[in-house]
């Protein structure tokens, strides 16, 4: 025992000073030329070049011990003095540089400046030789590094603190996870956390994410272990929660769902009515768009129909944005019940009833579910093919697993990722035997399962073959988006496989539920029954693949792993059902899951209160009441915009190619226009998303710094998926830019605290 406890100690002992280490050493200490960039207010170019003045900020680092080592690049072309700079770290009196060569100049950081700040200020410039676009420049920053006596940047203390708690948290939880061999694993976990972040280079804010799905994961797990004592309890009736549940679907899926209408704003809509007019007006079963396969197409053709018999007015083209909303809202409620069904055949009623309730209220799910896209019709299809699987193999009725290959080819036909779900009913053997070894007699027949999937995806996409070059055209520009990415390429592994999960799963469930969900599956996966594997596997399954893809569209890269949701609701559900049965929890339990209800529940209901009203339209009356008729104004897109559909003002629409190189505050002055309307649909992916180019964010803000802000309108609750955006409304006016001019200097000389625009437009930058 006593052997036992000083190897732990020790184990201890050392994950503090690795944590110190580990915390000193990941942190980014040496950046080029473009990294520098990304540090910078804007004003440093990518290509490490001063404009006029640049502040570079650097995070987490001791103020004490440090110093900073910058290499300037004394090449000048054009110019025959040597370039000269002045810089000043955390408003320390500026030092006067003359760059005469490449050697580093070293400043030393002083005591209390945290974080460090090197503030840039060029003092001649010329024109480069050969330059045509008119740019100034100084000198060119080639390298940046901090360092200290010991040979690598010292972290502040709370970093530290923080570091050697995490890790040594999730040393603790891996240890007891692991049973037996709980020192072998807390080395390895201790091994793996040292090595993976000191051979990333990742900033330390990108391990927060994958910190907390570890943690939650191993908690998980360790309450596997820790089965406890377990009161044998009643599997009661469930049926009034699922009835509840559907109450509760229906309400917040079909309220509001002709948001919007006759006006579209949901740019990924209007695609899918074109391409059902082109059937209607050729009277052809082919609709020549497949940069998605057909099922949704068809289903909202079906539905406009149906609505139009029972007597729903307007042109076939209206209505069949409302028809296709109707078809994902129908989808979606219907999900609640099929994930009903699926928990109940696997785990209990209790579980079921949970998990219904759950995805009847998850924000994500609810939002999708109001949109003429796919997510909701596939989410829907996956659980029809995950249930007759289910069904088959627990009532070892094998002719009905040729239907769930039938589905998962239908998967397919709702969404191309879709046909993953043919590993489904071809896992068979496996779920049956209950074991790695397959049941003999289910190879056959899951065998024809999975040779019959692509038939369900020609049923419901017959013009894939029918019309095969336009498919092979539409499907290949798919499958090079989704490697080359939408407005900007992102790596799972520059985000650690994290982004969806702090990004979508968080936000699209809350963050605590999110994070109970993660803990319910690492105890399926601790306790390994088949059941349980498959719910983790399903998870997997649709997650992983939604990080691999480097396109993550926004303002709703979410949507992409909405198939997880019911996944994750059931995992949760059986570890509040194992928890209530172990002595002493029995009212605790169904307390946290109440709360894990209400929170998602309150979110959604406050999202559904604000879309009968989107901000749009409350932009686009009170510009009616307060502005000139006739005015000129412009605008970023169409979609994510004001509507006039009574032509009461003169509209330009900018280009989308055009909006940034169009937000120069000079160009703006010179346009002619009257006004400017900006919607954070558009601008926020410039902030929200990683690795974004900080040049572009700087001429964001500097058209809210320096171009009059006539009115913002801010919905209550904030902007989610495509509604109710933050628009701010722009003078271009000459009299009113001259007025901010004036604000703006007395605000540098002190005389005022704040400009109109401070007050009137304050961004979250």
């Amino acid at each position: 025992m006593f052997r036992t406890n000083l190897s732990k100690a020790l184990l201890c002992v050392c994950t503090v000073f690795v944590a110190a280490f580990w915390a000193a050493d990941i942190t980014p200490h040496v950046w080029g030329s473009r990294g520098m960039s990304s540090l910078s207010d804007g004003a440093l170019d990518s290509d490490g070049w001063i404009r006029n003045s640049a502040t570079v900020t650097i995070k987490g680092l001791s103020s004490v011990g440090n110093r900073v080592e910058v290499n300037f690049n004394p090449g000048r072309p054009g110019a025959e003095e040597p370039g000269q700079v002045a810089v000043s770290v955390c408003g320390e009196p500026e030092q006067t540089v003359t760059v005469t060569s490449a050697a580093p100049f070293l400043f030393s950081v002083p005591k209390g400046c945290s974080p460090i700040q090197l503030a840039f200020r060029g003092l001649n410039f010329f024109t480069p030789k050969g330059e045509t676009s008119g740019r100034l420049l100084n000198l060119q920053v080639s390298k940046l590094r901090v360092t200290s006596p010991l040979g690598f940047p010292l972290p502040e203390f709370g970093t530290f603190l923080v570091a050697g708690c995490a890790i040594g948290l999730l040393v603790a939880l891996s240890v007891f996870a692991a049973g037996a061999f709980g020192t072998l694993a807390g080395y390895g976990t201790l091994c793996a956390v040292v090595c993976f972040g000191s051979l990333s280079g990742l900033e330390p804010h990108k391990f927060e994410p994958l910190w907390l799905f570890v943690t939650a994961l191993l908690a998980g797990m360790c309450l596997a272990r820790s089965e406890g004592r377990q009161v044998e309890r009643r599997d009661t009736d469930s049926r009034a929660w699922l009835l509840a549940a559907l109450t509760v679907g229906v309400a917040l899926r079909f309220y509001g769902i002709s948001f919007g209408l006759p006006s579209t704003y949901h740019p990924d809509e209007v695609p899918k009515v074109n391409a059902i007019m082109r059937m209607v007006d050729q009277n052809t079963w082919d609709p020549q768009y497949f940069l998605h396969p057909s099922l949704l197409l068809y289903c909202t053709y079906g539905m406009n129909c149906l609505i139009r018999w029972l007597g729903v007015d307007g042109t076939f083209r209206d209505t069949a944005f409302l028809a296709g909303r109707l078809v994902s809202a129908t989808a979606g409620t219907l999900s609640i019940m099929l994930t009903y069904e699926i928990a109940r055949r696997l785990f209990s009623r209790h579980v079921a009833g949970w998990s219904a309730m759950l995805l009847a209220v998850f924000p994500l799910h609810v939002t999708c579910s109001r949109y003429l896209k796919e997510d909701a019709l596939l989410t829907f299809v996956i659980l029809s093919c995950v249930l007759t699987t289910v069904i088959s193999v627990t009532t070892k009725r094998r002719w009905l697993l040729p239907v769930a290959g039938f589905l998962a080819g239908c998967t397919a036909g709702a969404k191309y990722s879709g046909i993953l779900m043919a590993v489904v009913p071809c896992s068979a053997p496996w779920l049956v035997s209950r074991s790695w070894k397959p049941d003999i007699r289910w190879l056959p027949v899951a065998f024809l399962a999975g040779a019959i999937a692509p038939l369900g995806f020609l049923c419901t996409t017959p013009y894939a073959v029918l019309n095969s070059a336009k498919f092979i055209k539409d499907f290949s520009s798919e499958s090079r988006h989704m490697q080359t990415g939408h407005t900007q390429s992102i790596d799972a592994w520059g985000q650690l496989w994290m982004y969806h999960f702090w990004r979508s799963i968080k936000p699209g469930m809350t963050a605590i539920v999110s994070l109970a969900s993660i803990v319910g599956v690492g105890f399926l996966l601790r306790r390994r029954r088949v059941e349980d594997l498959l719910i983790v596997g399903l998870v997997v399954l649709f997650y992983l693949p939604a990080e691999f893809v480097k396109a993550k569209p926004a303002p709703q890269p979410e949507r992409y792993i909405l198939p997880c949701l019911p996944f994750l609701a059931i995992a949760l559900a059986e570890l509040a059902r194992n928890l209530r049965a172990r002595k002493g929890l029995s009212f605790a339990v169904p307390l946290c899951m109440a709360a894990f209800v209400a929170m998602p529940l309150v979110r959604s209901t406050s999202l559904a209160s604000e879309i009968t009203y989107d901000t749009r339209e409350e932009m686009a009356d009170w510009m009616r009441q307060n502005l000139p008729a006739g005015s000129k104004v412009l605008m970023d897109w169409s979609p994510y915009s004001p509507r006039f559909h009574d032509n009461a003002f003169n509209i330009d629409y900018i280009p989308r190619a055009n909006i940034i190189p169009r937000l120069d505050v000079a160009a703006l002055k010179t346009s002619g226009a009257d006004y400017l309307i900006l919607s954070n649909l558009y601008y926020d992916r410039y902030f929200k998303q990683p690795e974004s180019n900080p040049i572009l964010r700087q001429r964001i803000r500097e058209v809210f710094e320096r171009v009059p802000v006539v009115r913002q309108v801010v919905p209550e609750h904030g902007t989610y998926g495509f509604h109710n955006p933050v628009l701010t409304l722009f003078s271009l006016k000459k009299d009113d830019f001259d007025a901010l001019d004036t604000e703006i200097v007395k605000k540098r000389m002190g005389q005022i605290a704040e400009t109109s625009n401070d007050v009137r437009a304050r961004g979250k930058w």
